[in-house]
């Protein structure tokens, strides 16, 4: 079975290539972003607070 991509980049030795997510709704996308940016606040909050308790 031959894989396809929807673009492949040769930089040096390294061969990249690039997968597009599969076709989605608008409200799915929000859905996502929605879940990644609550994830990344959630990472940021708990570095704040181990670097407090490294300051403090």
């Amino acid at each position: 079975m031959e894989k396809k991509y929807d673009a492949t980049y040769k930089f040096g030795n390294t061969t990249v290539h690039v997968v597009a997510p599969p076709p989605m709704s608008e409200e799915e996308k929000e859905r996502i972003l929605d879940e990644f940016h609550r994830t990344a606040f959630k990472i940021w909050q708990r570095i704040y607070r181990e670097e407090i308790k490294t300051l403090g």
